[in-house]
């Protein structure tokens, strides 16, 4: 029965003794944790002193002090049936230990008593001693972290050397926490030396230095059955490391040791790593917290090795050629290992080589870190052979290294008949293809796909392509602001004949002339899905623009194309066309910076003859002039809905500035222009237009400012022909 942690106290303790007092089954009863002082202890003295079946009882971390210990002492004397006695962290001291002697020299069944983490100093420890030189009963004794010292340890000495019982059943010595120094380890070597069942010592935390495992190790080498050592938060330094790997030169039972916090360098690493080549009884070995990576990196290899490691971290560890080697041997026999983590090393492609041959074959490894080391495109052959070869790697990290362009193509070829790899983390900022392809293939993108500003060039796009080709989860692409060309755009039109639901592509600021707008052309002739196209910024020109024109002349699914910014106006009044044509709610188009010229508005005249939904015209910064002016005011006579006309920079002349307010001043429609910008044509009037075709009818009545405007002859003829008729003008 367990009633472990639940602050019982003394109260709860007489409850339990008195149902226990008719108890005839019971065997285990742990109450640690809970609060119980000396009051609690004599409830249970008086019940051990009748009990006949209770085999085991765990009073650990409670209150119990000296009356209380005393108590359980003498209910210990008759108790013929209890083996196994936990009083580690209470009150125990040198006074209650010797209460313990009549018991332990008495007692007939007690096996087991655990008196760790108390109070017990060396006089306690010699009245312990002392009994267990008339105990042939007791198999384990713990007294790790009391107050024992050199002088405590001595009456152990006599004890262990002088009954002969003990060398040949002591199996345990745990005396970690003691402060026993070289002078008490030297104690404990005469103690046990020649024991014959020995497996397990605990010398943790006692201030042993290198002089001190010296003796030890002679002593070691005399025990036959030693299998566990533990050495951790000592001093012993490298010498002490060198002494220890003298040891395991010979030595075929030690498996585990423990050299946690001892000062260890990478000299001391170095000894160790030597030796363990040869040795392979050592299972584990306990290094970290010492001065040097090289202990942690040790620490790993040995866990590699045993096949006890199945996450295997060495992250920062600053690994060497020579640690590479071995890790790449140890891995070769362990199936155990699924996560290798080697980030932050300054690993280079030597060191990466050492582990190809390994990992390419490895049957347990699904996740490979090798974040922030020095891979370049050579060990990114390295990769590229990995992912050939390996079925079993699920996760592959290589962020921020030094693999360029080159490298980057390598790996992105073999990812492509690569079936098994699920998540791909390149360097941040570039290789986003090849990260974009894993993703893809394995269903992790949703149906957009984010490719902009990530250097993309023709050669990356066929990768792309082909996961795409039949990726029908995906609707947007967005590749603007890379380096695409014509070759690239032949590839995307290989995605769009056999991917029918993509609406969405974006190409803004590519390379891509008429030679790659024709192929794109081609493959949207029949397209019935895609309703936006962004080929804005390229270098398309009047080719590019009427295979576009040609191509799309049926399409009526596209609502949105692109073509503004490029070589040639052309391009942007088609695409402009095309809007029209398709989009019946379209309220604005932007043409501004287009190189359109008057020939170009022809076009765009008559796809606006009939457009009754647009409200916003910007032609800002082209070179339409005069006669373009004349062509679109004639087109936008009778229209209805436009209140927002750009027309700044654009060459216009004061022929052209005349004809556009003849125009807009006598439309016969119920909307006026709320804007119109003329600034920066050739034409001062075009300024003075400005101002009377946007100011309000009362306003120009009674006020007209036109100062700093450039108004000369021709402009104040204008002013007077409009002011002719007026008759209530009071500011000018």
């Amino acid at each position: 029965m367990s009633m472990s942690g639940n602050h019982i106290g003394d109260l709860g303790v007489e409850w339990i003794t008195n149902a226990l007092q008719v108890n005839t089954t019971l065997t285990t009863l742990h109450l640690q944790l809970n609060d119980i002082g000396d009051t609690g202890a004599k409830y249970l003295s008086h019940l051990l002193t009748n009990n006949k079946t209770l085999g085991c009882l765990s009073l650990a971390q409670n209150l119990i002090g000296n009356n209380g210990a005393e108590l359980l002492a003498a209910a210990l004397e008759t108790n013929k049936t209890l083996a196994k006695r936990d009083l580690q962290q209470n009150q125990t001291s040198d006074q209650d230990a010797k209460s313990l002697l009549d018991t332990l020299q008495n007692n007939q069944t007690l096996k087991t008593l655990s008196l760790r983490s108390n109070q017990i100093g060396n006089q306690g420890a010699q009245s312990i001693a002392n009994a267990l030189a008339q105990n042939r009963i007791l198999m384990e004794l713990n007294l790790s972290k009391n107050k024992i010292g050199n002088d405590g340890v001595a009456p152990f000495i006599k004890v262990l050397q002088n009954h002969r019982i003990y060398r040949q059943t002591l199996k345990i010595v745990e005396l970690k926490n003691n402060q026993l120094g070289d002078d008490g380890v030297r104690c404990i070597i005469q103690a046990l030396a020649n024991s014959q069942m020995l497996t397990v010592l605990n010398l943790q935390t006692n201030l042993i230095t290198s002089a001190g495992i010296l003796d030890l190790v002679a002593m070691l080498h005399t025990l036959p059955k030693i299998s566990k050592l533990d050495l951790s938060c000592n001093k012993i330094g490298d010498e002490g490391a060198k002494h220890i790997a003298n040891l395991l030169e010979t030595n075929t039972t030690l498996n585990v040791i423990n050299l946690h916090r001892n000062e260890i360098g990478s000299d001391g690493a170095q000894y160790l790593s030597d030796v363990l080549i040869h040795n392979q009884t050592l299972k584990k070995l306990g290094m970290s917290f010492n001065k040097s990576n090289d202990c942690c990196i040790l620490e790993f290899l040995v866990a590699i090795r045993s096949n006890s490691a199945i996450v295997v971290t060495l992250d920062n560890k600053q690994i060497e050629e020579k640690f590479t080697q071995q890790l790449a041997n140890a891995l070769k026999n362990n199936t155990s290992v699924r996560t290798l983590n080697l980030n932050s090393n300054k690993m280079n492609d030597q060191c990466l080589g050492y582990l190809v041959d390994t990992l390419k074959n490895h049957k347990g490894i699904t996740s490979l870190n090798l974040d922030n080391n020095q891979i370049t495109d050579e060990g990114a052959q390295y990769l590229c052979e990995i992912m050939k070869n390996n079925s079993k790697l699920k996760i592959l990290s290589f962020r921020s290294n030094k693999i360029g362009n080159e490298g980057s193509r390598m790996i992105v070829n073999a990812l492509i008949n690569n079936t098994t790899l699920e998540k791909l983390y390149p360097t941040q900022h570039q290789y986003g293809v090849a990260e974009t392809i894993c993703a893809i293939r394995n269903g992790d993108v949703p149906n957009r796909i984010h490719l902009e500003y990530k250097r993309i060039e023709d050669i990356d796009l066929q990768y792309l392509c082909h996961s795409l080709r039949y990726n029908m989860r995906i609707t947007t692409i967005n590749l603007n602001n890379n380096k695409i060309g014509d070759i690239g755009a032949q590839h995307i039109t290989d995605i769009l004949r056999n991917n029918t639901n993509i609406t969405e592509l974006l190409l803004h600021s590519n390379s891509i002339s008429d030679e790659g707008a024709k192929y794109l052309a081609s493959a949207l002739k029949d397209n019935k899905t895609l309703m936006k196209l962004n080929l804005y910024r390229n270098k398309i020109g009047i080719n590019g623009a009427k295979s576009f024109a040609e191509a799309l002349s049926k399409n009526t699914t596209i609502l949105e194309i692109d073509l503004r910014r490029n070589e040639s106006g052309y391009a942007a009044i088609v695409g402009a066309i095309i809007e029209l044509r398709n989009n019946k709610t379209l309220t604005y188009l932007h043409l501004d910076d287009c190189n359109i010229n008057s020939q170009d508005i022809q076009l765009l005249a008559t796809a606006l003859k009939d457009n009754q939904t647009l409200t916003s015209l910007d032609l800002r910064n082209n070179t339409i002039g005069d006669n373009g002016v004349q062509i679109l005011c004639d087109v936008l006579r009778n229209n209805k809905t436009l209140t927002t006309l750009g027309l700044a920079y654009n060459k216009i002349g004061s022929e052209g500035a005349h004809y556009l307010y003849n125009t807009f001043q006598n439309r016969n429609v119920d909307t006026a222009l709320q804007t119109l910008s003329l600034h920066g044509n050739e034409s001062a009037l075009c300024a003075m237009v400005e101002v009377f075709l946007t100011s309000s009818r009362d306003q120009i009545r009674t006020e007209i400012n036109l100062a700093e405007k450039r108004i000369g002859d021709k402009e104040m003829q204008f002013l007077v022909d409009v002011l002719r008729n007026n008759t209530v003008l009071t500011t000018f």
